[in-house]
């Protein structure tokens, strides 16, 4: 599989004199790209309000029965999902946004790559780079939803404990 288009070592822009590029060519792409995405993903917390208090809090049981119970019954897995409603609509918003921001900033990027409109089929550069293209939308917006949508549950849980909400 080929490196994504974004992961070009600083290196390569010394030409023949690759050794004169300093160690780590590869961590200043990593950061621009890294920085790009976080871009998506703040613009997309901001239009899904995820900086309101109901989008990071759990609902409260209602029900008193045990736990042991809960867990065994399918209704009380459903009802435990549902605690977390408000959490998983703000965060699938903000994921659908950043993502529309994302494949939108890509269409720019190739946009003014080709200098023009390409599609599937012009040629077998521009196939290449439309699949490179596609592969790391897809997988961007895979690995980001997992690891801010992990990191979105566990947030809320723990501050839906009245101990870590007193905790600043």
């Amino acid at each position: 599989a080929p490196n994504p288009s974004w992961l070009t070592p600083i290196s390569s822009y010394f030409g023949d004199a690759a050794e004169l590029a300093p160690r780590g060519s590869l961590l200043a792409p990593t950061l621009i790209h890294g920085a790009g995405l976080a871009v998506c993903w703040l613009a997309g917390a901001l239009a899904a309000k995820m900086y309101e208090r109901d989008a990071f809090t759990v609902k409260q049981e209602v029900e008193e029965q045990s736990s042991l119970q809960r867990r065994r019954s399918a209704t009380g897995i459903l009802d435990e999902i549902g605690r977390y409603d408000k959490i998983l609509v703000r965060l699938f918003q903000a994921g659908a946004f950043a993502s529309g921001i994302l494949i939108v900033s890509t269409q720019m990027d190739l946009l003014l790559e080709f200098k023009g409109y390409v599609q599937y089929g012009e040629s077998a550069e521009t196939d290449l780079r439309l699949l490179v293209g596609t592969v790391e939308v897809i997988n961007d917006i895979f690995w980001e939803a997992l690891v801010i949508g992990s990191w979105r549950i566990i947030h809320a849980n723990f501050m839906s404990s009245p101990d870590n909400r007193l905790k600043r």
